[in-house]
């Protein structure tokens, strides 16, 4: 098995339709990064494919957490806050030896907010029952959540997979 893996790149202003183009040449599994996150475990491929392995097709949406995002389902609020990437890396390395390959499940009708699309490992399948994603930038994720959801998909989270979200480094970016 193969989970290939999309970073947008160009214009992202209609991140939709580049995932939906994306998603015509996938195989089955994909897996959409946001382009401002670091995947800190080197085990990130190997547990991806460990949750698909355990959850099969009746998930649509699998994600990791992370620093900075809104959800709680997703955020880590313990995680350093700093933008040191080794104090990072150590926290992975924590959250790995916690939660090593486990998965959660997350029950969309109690979850508060939707997931956050840093990180998205989705399928075909579920992509074409959920009528793909919508056009658009804000909120192509949490539409696609709902919609891959209510096609009857379940949503797991995997603890044990931190990235660390240069989020609120963009600014920063630009002074270069």
């Amino acid at each position: 098995m193969q989970i290939q893996i999309i970073i947008p790149v160009g214009d992202t202003r209609n991140l939709g339709a580049h995932y939906n183009r994306a998603m015509q040449n996938v195989d089955d599994w994909v897996c959409f990064f946001d382009h401002d996150i670091l995947n800190l475990n080197p085990n990130w491929y190997r547990m991806c494919l460990n949750a698909v392995k355990t959850v099969g097709h009746t998930a649509g949406w699998i994600t990791g957490v992370t620093n900075a995002i809104a959800c709680p389902n997703q955020y880590c609020p313990d995680a350093p806050k700093n933008n040191n990437i080794l104090d990072h890396m150590r926290y992975a390395k924590t959250r790995y030896k916690q939660f090593e390959n486990n998965l959660f499940f997350i029950d969309p009708a109690t979850m508060g907010l939707p997931f956050s699309g840093f990180m998205v490992l989705t399928h075909k399948e579920a992509w074409e029952k959920a009528g793909g994603f919508t056009d658009g930038f804000l909120g192509v994720d949490n539409i696609y959540f709902k919609n891959v959801t209510d096609a009857g998909y379940k949503a797991y989270v995997m603890p044990g997979l931190y990235m660390y979200h240069l989020y609120g480094q963009k600014k920063a970016w630009d002074t270069f």
